[in-house]
């Protein structure tokens, strides 16, 4: 293996992430960023109306899927699904015959893009996804507007954490940019249910683990870096956002959850970071998903 990759590796193994700066051509992703902003007229018009909302709720299957209304899978991306560095960590990790499950762009909406009538409902959610919220023909990409501490898995109920996500920053991502946060370590307890048992100490470490009898002080940081820079993180490694702060700029960055074949019986990283053989069979406990509604409880937001 060698030596660049080497040291990534070991970088997943200690903390549960990697950390790539400009390890793509900067240019490029300009450029695709440029193509994206262009796409459309990104603001306030890519909503639906308050109305429609209420008459016509739609709160499943509204983010692109693989081969489903998604915007990524119409560009070639092979600048970075081909990059050398990058092939080499994930054979390490996952195995040379590893999947891509899901590619797909995400966008940091601003304040001023948000309808009056919706910003005080998602400003008490946990997760604001916004496709619900969004026209139909604007759905080929996922729209958020900050996220509380969560890992990946959340998606995946009673399936093992055999994967891992790889993000790419389109553009300069700063404090203001809605860059994501993670915490380091936190992949040792396994899957946990959404929302975690996590405090806040300080602007630097969060106590985090199963209960307040079995947690630890972990770090945590803040991903920043210019147009080209790729974190790889375990599906089991806490992250969020906060909201993008309003500027004509917004970010826009890629996002790919790649996955070791099940078909594969040979142990990888993956098997021996990640306990594989465990599993949760409900990943989240903070919404009826039927209706949809926030559970009344009170909840300690993190990321603030």
């Amino acid at each position: 293996m060698k030596s660049s990759v080497s040291n990534q590796v070991n970088n997943f193994k200690k903390k549960g992430i990697i950390e790539f700066n400009n390890i793509f051509q900067k240019e490029k992703c300009i450029n695709l960023y440029n193509q994206l902003t262009k796409d459309r007229e990104w603001g306030p018009s890519l909503f639906r109306s308050q109305k429609d909302v209420i008459l016509n709720p739609q709160y499943k299957k509204t983010n692109p899927g693989k081969g489903i209304n998604n915007l990524a899978e119409k560009f070639n991306l092979d600048f970075i699904e081909k990059n050398e560095i990058i092939i080499n960590t994930l054979n390490f990790i996952l195995g040379i015959d590893f999947e891509i499950i899901l590619k797909k762009f995400v966008v940091a909406a601003p304040s001023h893009w948000i309808p009056n009538w919706l910003k005080g409902k998602i400003a008490s959610s946990l997760a604001a996804n916004l496709g619900p919220y969004i026209k139909e023909e604007f759905r080929d990409v996922t729209y958020f507007r900050g996220i509380d501490y969560h890992m990946d898995q959340i998606d995946f109920p009673n399936s093992n954490p055999d994967f891992i996500t790889m993000y790419v920053y389109l553009n300069d991502t700063t404090p203001e940019m809605s860059p994501l946060h993670v915490i380091e370590k936190s992949h040792i307890y396994g899957p946990t249910k959404f929302p975690h048992f996590i405090n806040e100490v300080n602007e630097d470490y969060v106590i985090y683990g199963l209960d307040k009898n079995n947690s630890k002080k972990l770090k945590k940081k803040m991903l920043m870096g210019n147009a080209g820079t790729a974190y790889i993180w375990s599906c089991l490694t806490l992250h969020g956002t906060q909201p993008q702060v309003d500027k004509d700029i917004f970010r826009i960055s890629l996002r790919y959850l790649i996955k070791k074949n099940k078909k594969n019986k040979k142990k990888f990283l993956i098997d021996k970071l990640l306990p594989t053989d465990k599993k949760v069979l409900k990943t989240r406990d903070d919404i009826n998903l039927k209706t949809h509604k926030q559970k009344k409880k009170k909840f300690i937001r993190i990321l603030k």
